[in-house]
């Protein structure tokens, strides 16, 4: 039903909407000394702190044992979503520069495109593909990439940033799978990817990094660490796993897509500056290709009955 696309599309953006601002928020954390990674971590713990309390007020102890197959899902879940398409991006941002980072994080949509044609036998839209291709183009230019941008490349960081990029359409193609098998849950996976992929980010951190970095959290450090968390983690997730229910997961990367566009509409006020030519152009070319592939003409994709 056209409502329900448009209760796939509404919930997509919100979660793009949660993402713009965390950007802009994260960097003034780190300003301080504390590693992003550390802030993952204290995110995954309190969602599945929340979570976990709500999931057993309302579904009792049941819930928190899945079936096999469900758990193999899940522990995947934790591991693209929070490891990979997290911990990557996070890590690709200390050996590249801004603009390298998000010009190859923002191939996510490409992949995931190709991933609903391969394995989700949904085939995308002429305009989704061209779409995707379009914001390329727009971020190419909002980040005033042109000249030497992409000489000196560093491996490390491209290799970091190739794996955030395969977290994200891995994570996104493996929900659409669950949501079309009828037995999505869009609190129980936000759950359980958090806590799995918590354990494993909490172990990788403590054997290469350690601790050292929380020691200078002051309580004004701590309460931006409260925006990760509910926001851009327990709010955003919840939308955006919700939203596969209704849409494809072509149609929520492109959607998502627009972070970048209210990342740059709020950092001005967040980070001071102003906005510069080249972003406010390619910001609009970003809206465009995103408008284009959601107004158009299209067919539904089906709800599962629960």
């Amino acid at each position: 039903m056209v409502a329900n696309y448009w209760r796939g599309v509404g919930l997509a953006l919100t979660t793009a909407l949660f993402w713009g601002a965390s950007a802009p928020i994260t960097k003034i954390i780190s300003a301080d000394g504390l590693s992003p990674l550390s802030v993952m971590v204290y995110r995954c713990i309190f969602i599945s702190i929340v979570l976990g309390g709500w999931i057993c007020a309302k579904k009792g102890m049941p819930a928190f044992f899945p079936s096999g197959r469900m758990l193999k899902i899940y522990v995947a879940l934790g591991f693209l979503t929070i490891v990979c398409m997290g911990g990557g991006y996070m890590v690709s941002c200390v050996y590249l520069t801004v603009p390298q980072a998000v010009i190859l994080h923002y191939t996510f949509p490409l992949l995931t495109l190709a991933g609903d044609v391969w394995i989700m036998h949904e085939r995308p839209r002429a305009i989704q593909a061209a779409a995707a291709i379009l914001i390329l183009v727009g971020v190419y230019i909002g980040f005033d990439m042109g000249g030497a941008g992409l000489v000196g490349i560093s491996v490390a960081g491209a290799v970091w940033g190739v794996i955030s990029v395969l977290g994200f359409a891995g994570q996104a193609l493996l929900t659409r799978v669950v949501a079309k098998g009828g037995t999505a849950d869009p609190i129980v996976q936000v759950f359980f990817a958090h806590l799995f992929g918590g354990i494993m980010l909490l172990i990788g951190k403590s054997a290469l990094m350690g601790w050292s970095d929380i020691a200078g959290v002051t309580p004004r450090i701590f309460a931006l660490m409260q925006y990760p968390a509910i926001a851009s983690g327990l709010l955003a997730f919840l939308c955006l796993f919700a939203s596969l229910k209704y849409i494809s997961a072509t149609a929520m990367s492109l959607i998502c897509s627009l972070e970048i566009v209210f990342a740059l509409a709020v950092t001005p006020y967040l980070l001071g500056g102003n906005s510069t030519a080249k972003e406010l152009i390619g910001s609009a070319i970003i809206m465009v290709a995103v408008a284009c592939s959601t107004l158009g003409k299209r067919k539904p994709a089906a709800v599962p009955r629960r």
